[in-house]
């Protein structure tokens, strides 16, 4: 449920399609978009339109922004992590390319190249492929508490947006609220401000 309210919230025109396109975009079962739906509509959040042929529209995105936020950081966001790692050097992130591992930089990473003002104390990856050539290439120990995030992307659809090597911008917003640091959570709201307040703003 929790990765297609993903999908809903990076694209909430999505939610007015067929179910099975719904399911097949957010990479879930078409059972699970029924019951979602279904429990979106009790909740308030979606609601049907009776005009314009029907269909349907989220209703007050910016709180289910706000419930999916804690809710990712409190049960999907700990499962997907693979591991931990030590870099040979603290920006080595800065001449990585993502994409040519199947994944995107999330978290303070992906902020700090959005605006260039955090300075990431953890750098976060999310991978689709195993991590194995991404940890060899770039020279990663396994540390415990090493300050690299290796971690399951569970999304399969691109984000409409310039910034491909990036996770779409309500996973870093998600990732930097996660860790309850003060400066990752300014950074969260100018990403809030910069690339979600139009997003959730309808009613």
């Amino acid at each position: 449920g929790l990765k297609l309210l993903f999908a809903l919230l990076c694209q909430p025109d999505l939610v007015g399609r067929p179910t099975r396109t719904i399911a097949a975009h957010a990479g879930v079962a078409n059972g699970t978009v029924g019951g979602v739906l279904q429990e979106l509509r009790h909740e308030g959040y979606l609601i049907d339109l009776q005009q314009r042929g029907g269909g349907r529209r989220l209703r007050n995105p910016k709180g289910l922004l706000e419930q999916w936020t804690a809710a990712y950081a409190r049960t999907l966001r700990p499962r997907l992590l693979i591991g931990r790692y030590r870099a040979p050097e603290p920006y080595w992130w800065r001449t990585v390319n993502p994409r040519q591992y199947d994944g995107v930089f999330g978290g303070e990473t992906a902020e700090a190249l959005l605006t260039g003002t955090l300075r990431p104390g953890i750098t976060t990856i999310y991978l689709a492929e195993p991590p194995g050539r991404f940890i060899l290439d770039n020279r990663l120990l396994t540390m415990a508490d090493g300050t690299v995030e290796v971690r399951q992307r569970f999304w399969a659809f691109d984000y409409p947006w310039d910034k491909p090597a990036l996770a779409p911008p309500v996973l870093i917003y998600a990732d930097l609220l996660a860790t309850g640091d003060a400066r990752c959570l300014e950074a969260a709201q100018r990403v809030y401000e910069d690339y979600l307040s139009r997003l959730v703003a309808t009613e």
